[in-house]
């Protein structure tokens, strides 16, 4: 138990230290070197003239101070890292992400100065730096660091300001919603959803994955898509428009997938996401339902509650948090998001996943006759996608003082299952279908987690079971809907990793008009 903690803390850690991470740290590195050098040559230059009465002139004391700054650079270069990491300037701590961020950059810088001017003194004529310089170069210091810090943000607003995101609209409909991702896994039925009640829905999604789940859609009434990526201000801002709620599903899905490259995958799961809310914050949207994960809780032997410690075992995980902590840190009387924690999602959908433990299983004993289940006592929370969109629509409809701002666990308790249950339910339906049961577990972590929250305040309760998930798939192949379980496009991290460049960095600046749509409809309607 011992080294599969310490493996894991290690996993984490590493998983921290990410290519974001490095280029943040880089140019902290240079806004605090550069203080400390001007501060230096500032001191250097009185010193020059009131001892010679001119400026440039002693090389000697010039070399004094240079030899000053070689010594003291790189002790505050360190410092200044371990205490910003600290403070979450890298991994986005709850303070600084939050209204509070210009308190936590001058804590971290004074504390760095503290630091930095007591391990000076102790070093005394060894280093033989001016008490003078700590005080400008720490206020330079200051200034830089959130200075830029400043300066990003005011870029953003301006940026949204001139696409006209800024001093929120009125709604003409409320019953609009824009739904991120609509063309993916969970977003696919829930379009259809929204469309029966009557709903105008909005759809962005860039279509990673092939237009099929929606093609059926194009010309409908009341139904919208722009082809964009997410990613980009323009495509989202323009999403944003005149709608009454924001559904964001959109993110890099599954471990595996996340792991591929990390820098794309905190671009899309959080950068994005902050971006998409503060667009629609701006535009005056006050629902946004956003996708979050039950993984977020890690491993643990007891049942998990909204109350529970987050113990996030990857990248996913953490992205996931991290993004609950930011929506968070900006909702206000007019903007609360509420987080729907969703349980592993199996099912079919207009666009089927088989990278989903359920919905494989359920296709090898289809396919092949035999399922092998990995360990088999690790619990797991199960949620049919049908029943998601069904949370997600009562969330949309329901009165505002009951979900904004709230975290909910989505899923229902007859779904905790352990593994070598889910294999006696794809037994139960593929009779001939044989299980075997490997002692070692790919994937060790365990959790069971109640969903007593969101059947007490919303009156949800899942209406579909694992074992109609199994029956669907199977279903599904014997009407030869599905003939190639295999194929790239439905796993996620297949697709990502065999399409390499087209799928993973090819960022398309654009809002189109979707290909074979009826002649003369735009994209956007």
């Amino acid at each position: 138990m011992r080294s599969a903690l310490q493996s894991w803390a290690a996993r984490r850690e590493l998983q921290r230290f990410n290519r974001q991470m490095l280029k943040r740290m880089v140019v902290d590195a240079v806004l605090v070197n550069l203080p400390l050098a001007l501060a230096l040559f500032a001191r250097y230059l009185v010193a020059s003239f009131s001892q010679t009465g001119a400026f440039f002139v002693d090389r000697d004391l010039m070399g004094s101070f240079l030899s000053i700054y070689l010594k003291s650079a790189w002790i505050l270069t360190l410092l200044a890292l371990i205490i910003f990491y600290i403070s979450g300037f890298y991994t986005r701590g709850r303070m600084y992400i939050g209204r509070y961020k210009a308190l936590v950059i001058l804590q971290a810088v004074t504390l760095t100065y503290l630091a930095f001017g007591s391990l000076v003194f102790l070093a005394g004529a060894n280093i033989g730096l001016p008490r003078s310089v700590l005080l400008v170069a720490w206020l330079l210091t200051l200034l830089g660091i959130g200075g830029v810090r400043v300066i990003f943000i005011l870029i953003e607003r301006e940026v949204l300001r001139d696409l006209g995101a800024v001093n929120g609209v009125e709604v003409a409909d409320p019953r609009s919603v824009l739904v991120v991702g609509g063309a993916g896994y969970i977003g696919s039925v829930l379009v259809r959803k929204l469309l029966a009640r009557g709903w105008r829905v909005r759809v962005l999604d860039r279509l990673l994955y092939g237009e099929e789940a929606l093609s059926e859609l194009y010309g409908r009434q009341n139904f919208e898509l722009i082809q964009g990526d997410f990613r980009n201000v323009e495509a989202v801002v323009r999403a944003v428009r005149s709608m009454g709620a924001i559904v964001h599903l959109g993110a890099v899905v599954g471990d595996p997938a996340c792991a591929l490259d990390e820098e794309f995958t905190f671009d899309v799961n959080l950068a994005a996401t902050r971006m998409i809310a503060e667009a629609g914050k701006g535009y005056g949207i006050r629902r946004f339902i956003f996708a979050s994960s039950c993984s977020v809780y890690g491993a643990s032997d007891e049942i998990l509650d909204e109350r529970s410690q987050l113990a996030p075992q990857s990248l996913y995980a953490r992205t996931k948090i991290e993004s609950e902590r930011l929506l968070l840190s900006i909702q206000s009387e007019s903007f609360s998001p509420v987080l729907l924690r969703f349980a592993t999602v199996c099912g079919m959908s207009h666009r089927p996943r088989f990278d989903l433990v359920v919905n494989l299983l359920a296709a090898q004993a289809a396919f092949e006759g035999k399922i092998s289940i990995f360990g088999g006592d690790q619990w797991r929370p199960f949620i049919h996608v049908d029943d998601v969109a069904e949370a997600i629509i009562r969330c949309l409809g329901a009165p505002w003082e009951l979900v904004g701002g709230e975290v909910f666990n989505l899923g229902s308790d007859m779904g905790n299952l352990r593994l070598v249950e889910l294999g006696n339910i794809v037994k139960e339906t593929v009779p001939s279908v044989q299980v075997s049961v490997e002692c070692s577990a790919e994937d060790e972590r365990n959790y069971r987690v109640s969903f007593e929250k969101i059947v007490r305040v919303l009156g949800f309760e899942a209406q579909k079971t694992v074992q109609d998930a199994v029956l669907e798939i199977v279903q599904a192949v014997e009407r030869q809907q599905i003939t190639n379980y295999r194929r790239p496009e439905y796993s996620n991290v297949k697709w990502l990793s065999e399409n390499g460049e087209t799928a993973i960095t090819m960022v398309p600046n654009i809002y189109s008009v979707v290909m074979r749509m009826p002649e003369g409809l735009s994209a956007t309607g």
